[in-house]
């Protein structure tokens, strides 16, 4: 299901509130928004709201829908997004690692769980989320535009990947996840409220992307019924994790280590994980 032009640029300018990503980012946000709502193309690193026209390069072909993919294994994935009206800057080719569990090709009427992943310098990976992504059979997409700055290329980079792999893989609605790392878990607070059927969040080093004037975090379109969050003790970041829990207050649990400004390491995000997926629908 493709978000409406209007629900994108809302989106975008809800992110300018955000305070949690600092000046710097903020301003950046309000700069995207002020682009898309003129109709020009991505704002890049323009600070001031300016027209950048959109980088010439070849254009690639989108992977075919029918293109073979086994079972265990990684494949990159080329996708569009064709962005319209107010999201046309959004449009483009993005590019996305698809991870097909065990056993997928078994069974063509079962449906999966889906976990999304975004990092902050972009080409997620699976990293200490690996073993257990693999155990618990779940279906995951790993962003590669989606990277700190411009909120067009996150956003186009999670609509193209989630519209391709919703008619690529047998997907379990309602079953999604989305998690990523700093400003990638910022991202992924955005991206559950873009599309239906999420059924978890987890924040790794970060909180949401949109601040209230008390300091709380913008949660009321986090419809997820299971978030799950995680901070070294370190982390320049930490003081965020009592914002989530006064924010989403029982819906959320918050897993702490011993460690500063970084992915969670594999017994903490296991263990976040697994609070998540134990709340998904059965």
């Amino acid at each position: 299901m493709q978000p409406t032009a209007a629900l994108l640029v809302l989106v975008a300018l809800a992110c300018v509130a955000s305070r949690a990503h600092g000046a710097t980012n903020a301003e950046k946000a309000k700069a995207t928004a002020t682009a898309v709502a003129a109709g020009g193309g991505p704002a890049g690193s323009a600070a001031t709201g300016a027209k950048v026209a959109p980088p010439k390069g070849a254009v690639e072909t989108a992977t075919p829908l029918t293109e073979p993919l086994k079972d265990g294994t990684e494949t990159r994935i080329t996708c569009t997004f064709k962005g319209t009206g107010k999201s046309a800057a959004m449009a483009g080719t993005y590019h996305y690692k698809l991870w097909v569990p065990e056993g997928y090709a078994a069974d063509p009427k079962k449906t999966w769980k889906t976990i999304f992943i975004a990092d902050p310098n972009g080409k997620a990976k699976l990293g200490a989320m690996a073993d257990w992504i693999k155990a618990h059979g779940y279906i995951a997409v790993m962003l590669e535009e989606s990277k700190n700055g411009p909120w067009e290329p996150i956003l186009g980079n999670f609509l193209a990947a989630h519209e391709d792999v919703v008619k690529r893989m047998r997907v379990a609605e309602g079953k999604k996840v989305a998690t990523g790392f700093s400003g990638g878990a910022r991202a992924s607070s955005l991206f559950v409220t873009l599309v239906p059927g999420f059924g978890g969040l987890v924040l790794q080093g970060a909180g949401c992307s949109d601040v209230n004037p008390d300091g709380t975090y913008v949660v009321k379109d986090i419809k997820v019924k299971s978030v799950a969050g995680t901070f070294g003790k370190k982390d320049m970041n930490y003081k965020e994790a009592a914002r989530l829990k006064k924010s989403f207050g029982a819906r959320i649990e918050v897993f702490e280590f011993e460690g500063g400004h970084q992915w969670a390491p594999k017994e903490i995000i296991e263990q976040a994980l697994t609070a998540v997926d134990g709340k998904l629908p059965k």
